[in-house]
């Protein structure tokens, strides 16, 4: 593993980074959360932290720590590093032989942040038929996350969205999907998909700004009677869609640009409230 941190946590112990063995990992199962840090503060930690337990529970696997004890690591692994802006890697991995032995990771992990070019003038996307057998679990290395690696850099996009034999799309495949159509959020439903946390947020600023948003299905015929569509996700945040294949869509859509700017001082006011000092 290439470390832009001096430290990584390994069971609870403080290790240099040049001691990483990824490959004492491949065999097993992962579990894992991605946490976006922003001045020192994790990101909705403890919607990331739900979504671990949840992961844990429907893959029939058992975590022992605490929430105290996640944040406590947290707040460690970034004080011993230094690094106040960046992403935070949680892995819990189990033998293959034997799920009660486990291993427990937390290191800063390679990022990157959509620029500015990207934020205004919006991102191109491709289409790859691909399922996750278990879309509402986080786990490592999935066939269709692989797959769909292999399509974007083949294809130089930046990202792709999944969709299943019935033409059905179901989620990018590090981020989640959303289309504007007459003043109405539509996504796909959320049983069928991996149900991100910026996801989470995104449906609660429509309930609180009285936006429309649905779950239906979305087929890709329905794609060029969209008006607008952007992803969400830990690193891209809002993201505004150019065109996904040769369909393309408008950036500057109003509803587009008030959820982007709800999500912005969502996070604003997130960061604002961890950093008060309470009495």
């Amino acid at each position: 593993m290439e470390c832009s941190q001096k430290y990584y946590i390994q069971n609870y112990k403080i290790k240099n980074c040049t001691q990483f063995n990824e490959d004492l990992f491949k065999d097993g199962t992962s579990i894992y959360e991605v946490i976006r840090i922003e001045k020192g503060i994790p990101l909705f930690l403890e919607n990331h932290l739900n979504r671990l337990f949840h992961s844990a529970d429907i893959s029939g696997l058992n975590i022992n720590e605490s929430y105290c004890d996640f944040e406590t690591l947290i707040e460690e692994l970034i004080k011993r590093n230094q690094i106040f802006e960046g992403k935070i890697k949680i892995v819990i991995h189990y033998q293959a032989n034997n799920r009660n032995e486990k291993n427990l990771l937390l290191y800063f992990t390679p990022h990157y942040f959509p620029s500015l070019t990207e934020t205004r003038e919006g991102v191109i996307l491709g289409l790859c038929k691909a399922i996750r057998t278990n879309p509402n679990a986080k786990i490592l290395n999935t066939k269709a996350r692989q797959k769909a690696n292999h399509y974007i850099v083949e294809n130089k996009l930046f990202e792709v969205l999944l969709h299943d034999s019935d033409n059905r799309i179901t989620e990018g495949s590090r981020s989640n999907i959303f289309f504007i159509k007459d003043q109405m959020i539509l996504t796909p439903p959320g049983n069928e998909v991996l149900k991100g946390v910026t996801r989470s947020n995104v449906f609660r600023l429509c309930k609180l700004n009285n936006i429309s948003i649905t779950e239906k299905h979305i087929h890709l015929s329905d794609l060029p009677n969209m008006d607008a569509a952007f992803l969400s996700g830990t690193s891209i945040k809002v993201l505004p869609v150019k065109s996904i294949e040769s369909v393309h869509y408008r950036v500057n859509n109003e509803l587009l640009q008030n959820i982007m700017g709800l999500y912005n001082q969502l996070i604003a006011d997130y960061v604002a409230e961890k950093t008060t000092p309470t009495n």
